[in-house]
C-alpha cells in the first residue's frame, strides 16, 4: 500500500498534457490539430511559425513535461515515507511516464514520453542522464530527426545505468537497470509510427 498513493498520484501527475496547455494559451488553438497530432514538446512546437518561438516552446513544453518526472520520482516516495524509497522512486517514475503516454485526460492518448522518462532517470541517477541527453543532441545532430535521437537516448539510458554501476546495477540498483532497460523498449514502441514513415520513404529503401 505504500507504493499505491504515490505511483497514482505520479500518474495524475503525469497525466497533465502541457503541450496541450501551452499551445491553446499561446496561440489558442489544439495541439492535436498541428503536425502528427501528438501532445510532445517537439510537435507543439511546430504549431509557432519563427524559429525562435518553435525552438522557446520546444524548451519549455519539455521542461514542464521533464518536471512531472522529476517531481513524480524524487518528491512521492519521500513524502509517503516508502520503506524502499528507491523502488518507489523508480515505481512512482514509471507511473508518470504511462501518465504521460496514457493520459486520461486526452481519451488515453498523449504523448511519447521521452521527456517524462528524461525527469525520472534526472532524479534517479543524473549521470546517467547527462550522458544519455548528450547521447540525444548527437545523434540528433547526425541524424537530422528528433526521434532518432530520442531512440537513442532511451538505449543510453540503459547503457550507461549498466556502464556506470557495473557492482550495483543487477544488485542494490536492479530497480533503475530494469527501468532503463524497459524505458528503452518502451521509446521504440511509442516512436513506432514515426519508424514505419521513415522506412517506408523512398529514399529510406534505396
Amino acid at each position: 500500500m505504500a507504493f499505491v498513493l504515490p505511483c497514482l498520484l505520479a500518474f495524475l501527475l503525469g497525466a497533465v498534457p502541457w503541450a496541450l496547455v501551452v499551445v491553446r494559451l499561446l496561440k489558442g488553438v489544439d495541439v492535436r490539430t498541428v503536425g502528427s497530432g501528438n501532445v510532445g514538446a517537439t510537435n507543439a512546437s511546430r504549431a509557432f511559425a519563427s524559429r525562435g518561438g518553435r525552438i522557446g516552446a520546444f524548451l519549455l513544453i519539455y521542461l514542464l513535461d521533464a518536471g512531472k518526472g522529476l517531481l513524480s520520482a524524487a518528491a512521492f516516495p519521500v513524502w509517503s515515507g516508502a520503506t524502499e524509497p528507491l523502488l518507489a522512486g523508480v515505481l512512482a517514475g514509471a507511473a508518470a511516464v504511462l501518465g504521460h503516454v496514457f493520459t486520461p485526460f486526452l481519451g488515453f492518448r498523449g504523448g511519447k514520453g521521452v521527456a517524462t522518462a528524461t525527469g525520472v532517470l534526472l532524479a534517479l541517477d543524473w549521470p546517467v542522464t547527462v550522458i544519455a541527453l548528450l547521447v540525444f543532441f548527437v545523434v540528433r545532430w547526425l541524424s537530422g530527426q528528433v526521434f532518432f535521437g530520442s531512440l537513442a537516448l532511451g538505449l543510453a539510458l540503459a547503457g550507461a545505468a549498466i556502464a556506470l554501476h557495473p557492482g550495483e546495477a543487477f544488485a542494490a540498483r536492479l530497480p533503475v537497470t530494469v527501468l532503463c532497460l524497459v524505458l528503452a523498449a518502451f521509446l521504440f514502441w511509442t516512436h513506432r509510427s514515426n519508424l514505419q514513415k521513415h522506412f517506408a520513404r523512398p529514399e529510406a529503401a534505396a
